[in-house]
């Protein structure tokens, strides 16, 4: 498993890489050791909550005590070991997470996973013959025998609390991937059981001494005595031709005797728990951002628990009629494997209340209304507006405002005028935000201009568009001021 979760977070690395290193800002300089490049999640809190569904096969191996140790002086014992089918399990589970690392890619995280799981315990043959007691006090030899498979019917509930190791990294805008692995503290096991199993009882009596003076013993022959008195179907059969069996036992048993055919336990329902254990859980999934920090986790998901019964060293599965004891109470260990599929949602803490940090600049504080002197000023005139003024967007935002419309209406009547000539939108961000985030803005900012002249009628093989991210800033970006200027598109235009 270690060498799998390696080999995971590996490839996800070189992926992150791979997308980093397409940017043109990334390009290699001969003699500058090039920045390091973190993506969106460095725009993060580090905090996350996931919440995810799991469902897959449940695989069981178990190890059980002696099943005939109880029986007293035992003898052609054909006991099978129980055995668990392929069930199922469902899971769910709810996480906090942080994620500590420069670039927000390590983290851990802890939360409740509860799990609920079905499967069937099969024991294929039963049969036991051992020294007893009636109930007059008589010492005899007891057949207990199962019809078919001894069938139980488990579902088990679990809660456990998850102490993971988590990874992360982004490819693109919308794609990365995510890694969960660690610990599963089991603090609750609970299995429900039904049985689907009924029972032969039969009996073998052996008499020692004289007449008057007769006293029944155990006979531990492998073949009972011709002379002892056996009561068991094949007997009957044997002596009765088609006489009603059934009828037969009934009465036995209503006389004293510990018999019966066919006999179905009384209570065939019950719960057995187990010790808390400590398992592993691994997780690997791809992440599909819905949001910039919301995603969508389709993965698969491995988990291991061991638990452990304490050795029932007076187990018997049955004994008198009607009596039943679970095969999960003679279950000392029990190794439960899962493996399936696993969908989630990730919910990041943004840094701030924007999906990306592009920070806006404070308002003005607006002075208090002092009256003073009116003056009258001439109005200058409008100065031409020029096609390269640059057109403000606000933070994190593509949407043109109703200052640029003059600009962009000064564009459309050159364009027109000049059908020759091609225009290069160029647009750009502050140096807020990851490299790649802020790439795809500047380009979403010089694609919305487009779309405006498009539709105002400039051709749009006469355009094109470029994103710089934030290359060439117009001012500085440590003020609030300097970074509007920043978030901007220029028109140039030039001769094809």
């Amino acid at each position: 498993m270690k060498k799998v979760l390696l080999l995971l977070i590996i490839a996800g690395a070189a992926l992150q890489a791979q997308a980093q290193n397409i940017a043109p800002e990334h390009d290699y300089v001969p003699g500058k050791k090039p920045k390091k490049v973190c993506g969106a999640d460095a725009n993060f809190t580090g905090w996350v909550i996931d919440l995810n569904a799991t469902g897959g096969a449940l695989m069981q191996d178990i190890a059980t005590g002696n099943q005939v140790a109880k029986y007293k002086n035992a003898v052609n014992s054909k006991v099978s070991e129980p055995k668990f089918e392929t069930g199922m399990s469902r899971g769910l589970d709810l996480q906090v997470g942080y994620f500590f690392s420069k670039c927000r890619h390590f983290g851990v995280g802890t939360g409740v996973y509860g799990m609920y799981q079905q499967a069937d315990l099969l024991m294929d043959r039963f049969h036991v013959e051992y020294k007893s007691t009636d109930n007059f006090g008589n010492t005899f030899r007891q057949l207990t025998t199962s019809n078919g498979k001894v069938k139980e019917s488990v579902k088990t509930y679990s809660v456990n609390i998850p102490l993971l190791l988590k990874y992360r990294t982004r490819f693109c805008e919308k794609m990365g991937f995510t890694v969960d692995a660690g610990l599963l503290i089991n603090v609750m096991e609970k299995n429900d059981y039904e049985v689907d199993a009924n029972f032969n009882y039969e009996a073998v009596y052996k008499y020692t001494g004289t007449q008057g003076n007769v006293t029944p013993v155990y006979d531990n022959a492998t073949v009972p005595d011709a002379s002892d008195l056996i009561i068991t179907k094949s007997n009957y059969a044997a002596d009765h031709g088609t006489g009603n069996i059934q009828n037969y036992f009934n009465t036995l048993h209503a006389d004293g005797y510990n018999v019966g055919l066919g006999v179905r336990p009384g209570v065939n329902k019950g719960s057995v728990s187990y010790d808390p254990s400590i398992g592993f859980l691994l997780r690997p999934a791809a992440s599909f951002y819905l949001r910039e920090n919301v995603s969508l986790n389709l993965g698969l998901v491995y988990s291991y628990q061991e638990f452990r019964n304490k050795d029932n060293a007076g187990y018997m599965l049955t004994n008198k009629t009607g009596s039943y004891n679970s095969m999960l109470n003679n279950v000392t260990k029990n190794q439960s494997h899962v493996l399936g599929v696993s969908i989630g949602f990730r919910y990041n803490f943004n840094k701030c209340g924007h999906s990306c940090c592009e920070k806006a600049p404070m308002p003005e504080e607006e002075e208090d209304d002092v009256a003073s002197p009116v003056v009258v000023v001439e109005e200058p005139a409008e100065p031409p507006v020029s096609i390269t003024a640059p057109i403000l967007f606000d933070v994190n935002k593509a949407d043109i405002k109703s200052q640029a419309y003059p600009i962009l209406e000064e564009a459309v009547k050159e364009m027109t005028a000049d059908e020759k000539a091609l225009l290069t939108i160029n647009g750009y961000t502050d140096n807020t935000g990851s490299n790649w985030y802020n790439k795809l803005l500047s380009k979403r900012r010089a694609v919305a201009v487009k779309n405006y002249l498009t539709k105002k009628g400039v051709k749009q093989h006469s355009m094109k568009t470029v994103g710089h991210g934030k290359k060439d800033p117009a001012a500085t970006n440590s003020t609030p001021e300097g970074r509007a200027e920043n978030r901007r598109v220029i028109l140039q235009k030039s001769g094809k």
